[in-house]
Order: C-alpha cells, then structure tokens, then sequence
C-alpha cells in the first residue's frame, strides 16, 4: 500500500493537533461526567474513571502514535471510526486518499 499524496500528509500535519485537542476535550468531559455522577460511590467513580483513561489512552494511542506519511492511511481510518475525522476533513483530502479511505472502512 503506498503513502497518501505529499499534500494529504502536509494537510493532515496541518490539523493534527487540532484534531488531538478534540479528542482530548471530550476525554476530559467524559472524564468530568464519571466524577461528576451522584448514583455512584467513589469506589465505583474511581473504577469507572480507571477504565476511561486507559481507554481513552488506547483511543489516542492508535490515532496518534507512530504518525507518519507511511501510517497515515490507517490513522486517517481510526480517526474517523471515533468521530474525529469530519467531513471537511475529508474534503480536503485527494480523490485518491478519499477512495481508499472509503475502502478501508467497508472492510
């Protein structure tokens, strides 16, 4: 499988941190309803808070870890499954690119 087009790699570089800050806000407010949540004990509060963070970690791990030219075909695809990815995101993306993005999803 070959690397997207050099501009599909510049644009995505472009908007990568805006895309980890998303992820983070909605982590944290995630987060924030755990604690926030009266019907269960702080032991339980902690446990549920515990399973967050390490998925979530997962989440950012595999959607930004390793983010390379050469990878970025498949953070593109995981980006996406957890709603990171928009539409004009996607719009601004080569035919190409789109293509095989929408390929890799109906595997």
């Amino acid at each position: 499988m070959t690397s997207p087009p050099e501009r599909d790699w510049k644009y995505m570089r472009k908007v990568k941190e805006d895309l980890i800050a998303d992820l983070c806000e909605q982590i944290n407010g995630q987060a924030m309803d755990i604690l926030k949540s009266e019907a269960k004990s702080e032991r339980e509060r902690y446990g549920l808070l515990y399973r967050h963070v390490q998925e979530s970690d997962d989440i950012v791990a595999n959607c930004f870890d390793d983010w390379r030219r050469s990878t970025l075909l498949m953070k593109l695809v995981a980006l996406k499954r957890h709603g990171l990815l928009t539409s004009d995101h996607i719009q601004h993306l080569s035919e190409e690119t789109q293509k095989r993005l929408k390929a890799l999803e109906e595997l």
